[in-house]
């Protein structure tokens, strides 16, 4: 598929568009929202690399042991980084995962320019951009592994591509080296998950026959490709082995890969999910943000094209989503985000649809403006000739440029409204009248090939409805949601200025370990010494004269987190006079909500939180 003239020739402006609509904004709000979950495990790791000095085996989070579960790349890029000087905020932890999440997308819009032109890259980008869970579940944008697997497979592929399409002579030969870096950063990233992408390579090869005979002309060159991976990657596992013998081995494959993946009731029972599960999850995703029809209807343009034109390329493409998908399917334990690096060759397959159908709708538009401008010049020869003397023109040309300036704005962005000083308002509702407005100027300006690159670009954004959901994922990237982090800083803020808050009070966390996620540890661990077992409870109940002391003593109080359960059952029994120690006083606490728990801030914590309501006093 061969692009356009006019698209050809606006081939700068591309690159300049994707890393300005897709790749930059991924840095919005990263501190706007808490570390959870995985992340704020992951980060703990990262802060402990830093606190301990210990960079070749990191601690888990929340019993600080050695971490096994995958190898540390990921930890020691962070770490480095903050050690660099990015700041030790969620800003600084997840910069990375925003840097690596920009270039694949880069990568993917180069596969998609090589595929079927820029048209074809920028729309598959869009298409993942606008794919919420891979921003902001376990994405992108989160201090986890995805971004960086998704990078590995996003670069290796390209740099397949282009190494298969080398000269025995040209430089670009040395594509493959880059190929085993991109392996090497996701194995040891998330090992397992990256050797899906050495597999699909290695069956692309054996099954083209071009790609065979290129792979025995550079035998040599992928031997020190594989090698150099080799070096990056055995020292890391080799240390381990040494360090902790035969329980490295059956941590890191016997547990965190058999028993997740293979065995019977998965690591997490709430992770087994039938076999069909990513593919149903994928439809509805997929369906969710409006892009489901182009991607079938692209899937099947691209198997169809794959086996009319004996297309390499397309073979690649294909191998990249089946196989993955068809293996991991297969085993017990299923997370959407392990589909995320097998993402890319369906939005490539929607922005292939979209450039097959720009090639057909181009010329048909540039012709019907053609002949509207020719039968203008005919019909109204006098206005037309008037129009073009070089000031109405230069007048006309400013007022289509600020029309196509107003109809790009609104398709991404909404409605314009503007007031000014004086109190003009400037509005647009719409993009339909400066889109005509737009056309009528550029054909009276004698501009006919442009507004036809324009009318059909225009007439095709129609048809893409990501573009919307483009908009609402940029505002949903700017929401504010950090209660953990608020109330931590909160709470260190009152400690040090209030004299009735005693320093070395730690939260007291009532109830089992189990009870609460990664976040919870994590933003209160820095207050005062909540490391297990010191302040971790290992009973379901904490008793109830505790609590009334931390919560109703004014000189024992204390902040205190727990259940939302266990805090109504210990209110129920205040209410029946069930706790004599409790009778006198019962102020009501503050209050945050974080997930399932309560961080209930009694006294001078009160401050840091909403008042509890008083019907149990």
């Amino acid at each position: 598929m061969v692009a356009p003239d006019g698209v050809r020739r606006l081939t700068w402006l591309w690159p300049v568009l994707v890393v300005a609509l897709f790749c930059l904004p991924l840095f919005i709000g990263l501190d706007h929202v808490d570390l959870r979950g995985d992340e704020a495990a992951h980060s703990f790791t990262s802060e402990r690399i830093l606190e301990t000095g210990d960079w070749l085996i990191p601690r888990t989070s929340p019993d600080d042991t050695p971490f096994l579960e995958k190898p540390p790349l990921k930890f020691w890029i962070v770490a480095a980084g903050i050690r660099l000087g990015l700041p030790r905020n969620e800003f600084g932890l997840r910069f990375w995962d925003a840097l690596f999440g920009g270039i694949a997308f880069f990568y993917v819009f180069l596969i998609g320019r090589r595929l079927a032109g820029p048209v074809c890259g920028a729309a598959a980008v869009l298409v993942l951009f606008v794919h919420g869970p891979l921003l902001v579940e376990h994405g992108l944008r989160d201090n986890d592994m995805e971004a960086a697997l998704l990078l590995c497979y996003c670069g290796g592929v390209y740099h397949y591509l282009a190494w298969a399409s080398s000269e025995p002579a040209s430089k670009d030969r040395w594509h493959a080296i880059a190929v085993g870096l991109y392996f090497a950063l996701g194995f040891m990233v998330k090992f397992v998950a990256a050797l899906f992408l050495p597999f699909v390579l290695g069956v692309a090869t054996l099954t083209i026959p071009s790609y065979r005979r290129r792979l025995l002309r550079d035998w040599r060159l992928w031997g020190a490709a594989k090698l150099l991976a080799l070096v990056l990657i055995a020292p890391w596992f080799a240390y381990g082995a040494y360090r902790f013998g035969a329980g490295f081995w059956g941590t890191i494959f016997g547990i965190h890969v058999y028993e997740r993946l293979i065995g019977a009731t998965g690591l997490d029972p709430t992770h087994v999910h039938p076999w069909n599960f990513y593919f149903t999850q994928l439809y509805d995703n997929l369906g969710r943000y409006d892009t489901w029809p182009l991607a079938l209807a692209g899937g099947i343009l691209l198997v169809v094209e794959t086996i009319r034109r004996r297309w390499r390329e397309g073979v690649v493409l294909l191998l990249w989503f089946a196989l993955p998908l068809g293996v991991i399917s297969i085993g017990t334990s299923k997370l959407y985000h392990y589909v995320y690096p097998f993402l890319p060759p369906l939005a490539l397959a929607g922005g292939y649809l979209l450039a097959f159908l720009w090639l057909h709708l181009h010329p048909l538009v540039r012709r019907l403006v053609a002949g509207i401008d020719e039968r203008a010049t005919t019909w109204v020869p006098r206005v037309m000739a008037a129009a073009r003397r070089p000031v109405p023109r230069r007048l006309l040309l400013t007022i289509a440029a600020a029309a196509v300036a107003i109809v790009a704005w609104t398709m991404v962005r909404g409605p314009i409204h503007v007031r000014l000083s004086n109190g003009v308002v400037l509005k647009s509702s719409g993009f339909f009248r400066p889109w005509i407005v737009a056309v009528v100027c550029g054909i009276l300006a004698g501009k006919s090939r442009q507004v036809g690159r324009f009318l059909g670009a225009s007439l095709l954004v129609l048809f893409l409805s990501p573009v919307a959901e483009y908009r609402v994922m940029i505002e949903r990237l700017a929401v504010e949601k950090h209660p953990l982090r608020t109330a931590r800083n909160c709470l260190e803020r009152v400690r040090s200025e209030s004299a009735g808050a005693t320093p070395g009070r730690a939260v007291y966390v009532a109830g089992p370990a189990s009870a609460f996620g990664h976040g919870h540890f994590y933003y209160f661990r820095t207050l005062s010494a909540w490391v297990p077992p010191a302040d971790w409870v290992s009973t379901p109940t904490p008793a109830d004269d505790t609590l009334s002391t931390y919560l109703y003593d004014p000189s024992g109080q204390r902040p205190v987190l727990l259940e939302d359960v266990l805090y109504t059952s210990f209110k129920n029994r205040l209410a029946s006079d069930a706790i004599p120690s409790a009778r006198e006083s019962r102020p009501e606490p503050g209050m945050v909500r974080l997930d399932d728990a309560l961080l209930l801030l009694p006294g001078p914590y009160a401050a840091c939180g909403a008042r509890a309501p008083s019907r149990n006093r």
